[in-house]
């Protein structure tokens, strides 16, 4: 008995580092993919299935499936994406006209040498 909760313990714990290390990834902009974003959201769905026979006997496995299925939902909302790709759009756009102003002779008044 003791083995099994050694082994139940280890897989919560391992469960729970992978999945903070992927929030910490998403929350520092690194899967700016979304096919990467869509893979690791089913293996979160993977991970909980098989986390799934532990909850109601456990509240740690319990709020670890919950903490899974809120990431997989940030994991698969594009908001954030699409806040990126206007910030980056915006950024071109000011590039791009400072280019072009600076690019354009300027005028003198007339009289003035």
């Amino acid at each position: 008995m003791y083995n099994d909760d050694t082994i139940h313990s280890d897989v919560l714990n391992y469960f729970t580092s992978e999945f903070r290390t992927l929030e910490e990834r998403l929350k520092a902009g690194g899967l700016d993919d979304y096919r990467e974003r869509v893979l690791m959201s089913q293996k979160i769905g993977e991970a909980v299935h098989l986390l799934s026979p532990y909850v109601r006997s456990d509240p740690r496995a319990r709020r670890l499936v919950r903490n899974a299925e809120a990431l997989k939902k940030q994991l698969l909302s594009v908001r954030e994406i699409i806040v990126k790709q206007l910030l980056h759009q915006k950024e071109q756009q000011s590039l791009l006209q400072a280019i072009i102003a600076r690019k354009r002779p300027t005028r003198r008044p007339e009289g003035t040498c």
